[in-house]
């Protein structure tokens, strides 16, 4: 794993108190607001308010005329055809308006384009094939912003589009009826962060003359389910969503919502946003990703709980099988790896392959993403055109760089940290090129992947009292996660072993207080620290009951030695990145990153000592960290000592162990030492 910057605010004392004073709560919840960024009382009500205060769904620009178009096809019983999307936020915004629609009579049906066949959003086929079966009117949820051919296309053959739509706006809308968009730029509304079938809820509100109460009691459980899959910011009105639709989801009458919770194991009475996110959301992905999303469509339809239970089933082993071509996917991407090391110094990632399947690649590219710290784009490769799922880090916008590098692509759309694309294959080296040379020109140094601090707990603060008291921020999700804590300058007292070996369990001592913390997907043989180590702690930290007593449960998400200088360590990456880029380096740099003997032969007896090293390379250099030792200089010479064939370095830079060599070995002649003479 990549090392992760560490992003702790410096606490603002004089808010903590006002927000506590004013706001009625701890000064420990009041230092977590105040380190998100919350400044006054009327912020943090905003946030912790029970009620549901939503803005006029009419503040969204052509909602009015949106209303009165399909009133109009109502009543004068024209064809409607909802044309949604095969992701969870797609699949839900159709299944709403579906059932309000039918509800009041209309002749209405539903189009969810294939993955694997048809792509994202609409096609002209489909258009066509539309058109020929006698629709009057398309509505598109989730998608249809970036249409305008097809729109174009469905004008020519005498069809009106709606468009609904919550992903970013170009600065030409498509020529549709209406677009239904809060990133519109001449759009009033003040909340613009709705996922798609957030914007159909207020579509189906303004319908229902402004009475979000009856929209919330008919469909909150499965806006809910769509808002946490699509991961929008739970803020807001979209936090008012969730609030509202999980004490709707712990006792829903919908069939296929209970029969999937029952597949998944999910005890209804106790759903929360996590539940919903890993357990709910990516079994209804499933279905799109793997085979049909009608599947998942038909399950949140479902009036029959013998056939939900049946489609559930389904859905799950789906889910099972994604599981394991995602794996596949990501052992093929540190095969490509493997045959290209220096692709990893690119500022953006990119690799593709014609097995891949395109419907699982958005989720690689998210593991991709936290591996190594780095915006990627994955594609799949079908018939010398390639379609790809991408993932970045905040400070590199995908959307903006789609937008300045799309003279070669089909199509693009999405947001600044997820988005989605197409090209042909013979265009790829031009493309990447392109994005390459985007990032160079807006990032000399990119963006890395950050851990957001909420708080440094401090020993007196570590109880259940204090942990108990942040519930009051949930729902948490995207924007509202669950907090992450800062300890520091802990003693580790104990490491042992856990769930047959899959993962560690940490004996601490912090200062006067015993600590027992988890640290999943970790081996003790992986495990880089020794007993009696001093290091920092990210954490987790939640309540659990145990023969009736409360305890506090802590899970690691991320460790490194109490004297960590991570701008050293930052600095460093970028310079070793830029050494391999072959980017002009200044003489100062140079002279900071040359290794002498002195630095190589302390590396290399350090790694003799251990005999082998089994963590990442990272990982390594935490363990040899000590003052002046920058990262550049520390790959520079594992760089140096595996060219002398003095140390092997296992696959996807894991593990390094020592060789046996005899005679003298001269390090001036490996590739490192060369180009760092010659510059």
């Amino acid at each position: 794993m990549a090392i992760k910057r560490w992003d702790l605010p410096k606490v603002n004392q004089k808010n903590v108190e006002i927000l506590s004073r004013e706001c009625g709560v701890s000064p420990f919840v009041a230092e977590i607001l105040s380190n998100r960024g919350i400044s006054s009382a009327r912020e943090a009500f905003e946030l912790l308010s029970d009620e549901i205060a939503f803005e006029s769904p009419y503040n969204i620009y052509d909602m009015d005329k949106a209303v009165d178009r399909i009133r109009m096809a109502i009543d004068s019983n024209e064809s409607i055809v909802i044309y949604g999307d095969y992701d969870c936020d797609g699949i839900t915004s159709t299944a709403i308006l579906y059932s309000y629609l039918s509800f009041l009579g209309a002749n209405v049906s539903t189009y969810i384009p294939s993955r694997f066949e048809e792509g994202y959003g609409m096609n002209e086929n489909a258009v066509r094939k539309l058109a020929d079966e006698g629709t009057s009117l398309i509505i598109t949820v989730d998608n249809g912003i970036s249409a305008h051919k097809e729109v174009d296309i469905a004008n020519e053959l005498g069809l009106t589009v709606i468009i609904t739509d919550h992903h970013q706006v170009s600065d030409i809308l498509p020529n549709a009826y209406a677009v239904v968009n809060p990133h519109r730029k001449d759009c009033d509304s003040d909340f613009k962060l709705l996922a798609g079938v957030g914007v159909v809820f207020k579509l189906i509100t303004a319908l229902e003359e402004g009475d979000y109460l009856s929209t919330l009691e008919q469909f909150a459980d499965i806006v809910t389910v769509g808002t946490i899959a699509d991961l929008v910011p739970l803020v807001s009105e979209n936090r008012a969503i969730v609030q509202y639709g999980l004490r709707m989801l712990s006792i829903t009458e919908n069939l296929g919502l209970r029969a999937l919770m029952q597949v998944a194991k999910i005890d209804m009475e106790k759903v929360d946003s996590t539940k919903v996110a890993f357990g709910i959301a990516p079994r209804i992905n499933a279905s799109g990703r793997m085979e049909d999303a009608n599947l998942a469509l038909e399950l949140l339809l479902c009036d029959d709980y013998d056939r939900a239970l049946e489609l559930a089933v389904k859905l799950d082993d789906l889910n099972t099988t994604r599981k394991q071509q995602e794996e596949k996917i990501a052992l093929e991407i540190e095969d490509k790896i493997m045959k290209n090391k220096n692709s990893l110094n690119d500022r953006v990632l990119t690799y593709y392959d014609e097995n891949w399947h395109h419907g699982i690649i958005g989720i690689v590219s998210s593991r991709i993403l936290e591996k190594f710290g780095k915006p990627n784009l994955l594609m799949a490769c079908h018939d010398g055109v390639l379609v790809g799922s991408a993932r970045s880090v905040n400070g590199f916008s995908l959307y903006k760089a789609l937008c300045a590098c799309d003279e070669k692509l089909i199509k693009y759309g999405g947001h600044s940290l997820a988005a989605g694309f197409s090209l042909n294959e013979n265009d790829f080296s031009v493309f990447k090129t392109q994005l390459e040379e985007y990032a160079r020109e807006n990032n000399k140094v990119m963006p890395c992947y950050t851990y957001k601090i909420d708080k440094e707990i401090l020993p007196s603060e570590l109880n259940v009292e204090n942990i108990k008291s942040v519930e009051i921020l949930k729902p948490f999700g995207s924007e509202n996660p669950q907090p992450l804590y800062l300890i520091r300058n802990v003693i580790i007292e104990n490491i042992s072993s856990i769930s047959e070996g899959k993962h560690i369990r940490l004996k601490l001592k912090y200062q006067n207080i015993n600590v027992s913390a988890t640290m999943f997907r970790t081996t003790l043989e992986q495990f880089v620290y020794n007993i009696g180590d001093k290091v920092d702690l990210l954490l987790d930290l939640s309540t659990n009951i145990y023969n009736d007593v409360e305890y506090l449960s802590a899970i690691i998400k991320d460790i490194r030695p109490s004297d960590f200088n991570q701008d050293l360590f930052f600095n460093g990456k970028a310079y070793y990145e830029m050494f391999y880029r072959n980017e002009k380096l200044s003489d100062s740099v140079i002279k900071k990153i040359t290794p002498s003997r002195e630095e190589i032969a302390y590396i290399y007896k350090f790694i003799r000592k251990i005999n082998r090293f089994n963590s990442d390379i990272d990982n390594l250099y935490h363990r040899v960290y000590y003052k002046d030792l920058n990262y550049c200089k520390f790959r520079l010479i594992i760089d140096i000592l595996n060219q002398a064939k003095l140390i092997t370095i296992g696959n996807m830079l894991i593990g390094v162990s020592i060789n046996d060599v005899s005679g003298k070995v001269d390090i001036e002649n490996t590739k490192v030492m060369k180009k760092l003479k010659s510059i």
